[in-house]
């Protein structure tokens, strides 16, 4: 009986030195996980200002190339810098016997110029690509692009895989108006839609929020006009964004040998869907 005192006594020295020594260790402690846009800039750049995208990171590609556009400046306006001085554009596409003319901004091109000049510094050319929203207003006739949205996606060069996501809700009158992305080549070689893209159209499915859906069924949150494709060496080639000959044209694609793309901006053929685009003289 008389040693318990001393065996007491030992067990809390141990206990105390244990402790001590964890204090000094340290607990380890779980590591957060880093957010898209942390995943993004974790990679580093290219270039000065020019973000390095992940083939196999979907969501930080969105979010980086997101951050990069959304920090451009307006052209002309207050905080900017001089990185681009483009003019507004327009076009005019005519579907079912409706005329739309569709204005972008001077900000909005030098958006998509952006992407092209982040697409093409990407080693061996990473393709990128973009959602277009815009606004109808009072009249019918006149379209005003809103904004640019890049949904996530990997890619490997020349193609490119949409990752489902919720792209956030549309504004007020806001609707999905067309697509841009880019193409390795010059307008020669890679200044038509692919057949993956021809696929995609009937395919793919875009969530704003739980509006636009199937991009084959149209519905609330869809007005499609046009889609953009730039090569590297080159500049916007547009086609107006005829469903129904654009179906016609894929089913083609899939049961001759040589899939007629190049119909799509030749004059005369049942496929020429090109459509001119032209800039402002007056900034915004």
């Amino acid at each position: 009986m008389a040693r318990a005192p001393h065996a007491a006594c030992t067990l809390y020295l141990t206990g105390l030195l244990v402790l001590t020594a964890a204090l000094h260790i340290g607990a380890m402690r779980p590591v957060a996980p880093m957010g898209a846009l942390q995943r993004g800039l974790s990679r580093g750049e290219l270039a000065a200002g020019v973000p390095h995208l992940d083939p196999v990171d979907p969501m930080a590609n969105a979010a980086i190339l997101m951050s990069d556009l959304d920090a451009l400046p307006h052209p002309g306006l207050h905080g900017d810098d001089g990185r681009c001085t483009a003019a507004p554009r327009g076009l005019a596409v005519m579907l079912s016997g409706r005329l739309s003319r569709v204005r972008f901004g001077a900000r909005t091109v030098c958006q998509l110029r952006r992407l092209k000049e982040i697409s093409n510094a990407q080693p061996g050319f990473g393709e990128v690509a973009a959602f277009v929203l815009g606004r109808r207003l009072p009249g019918g006739n006149d379209v005003d692009v809103t904004r640019v949205v890049v949904p996530p996606f990997r890619f490997t060069g020349d193609t490119l895989t949409f990752m489902p996501a919720d792209l956030g809700p549309l504004q007020k009158d806001e609707v999905m108006i067309g697509t841009y992305h880019t193409h390795p080549g010059t307008d020669i070689e890679q200044g038509v839609l692919s057949d993956v893209d021809l696929s995609y159209m009937r395919t793919g499915y875009v969530d704003f929020h739980g509006q636009v859906g199937d991009l084959a069924r149209p519905r609330p949150g869809l007005d499609w006009l046009f889609d953009i494709v730039e090569p590297r060496d080159g500049d916007w080639n547009v086609y107006a964004h005829d469903g129904a000959r654009l179906w016609l044209l894929l089913r083609q694609c899939e049961s001759q040998p040589v899939c007629p793309l190049n119909e799509l901006r030749l004059a005369g053929s049942p496929f020429y869907l090109l459509s001119r685009y032209y800039e402002e003289r007056d900034r915004d």
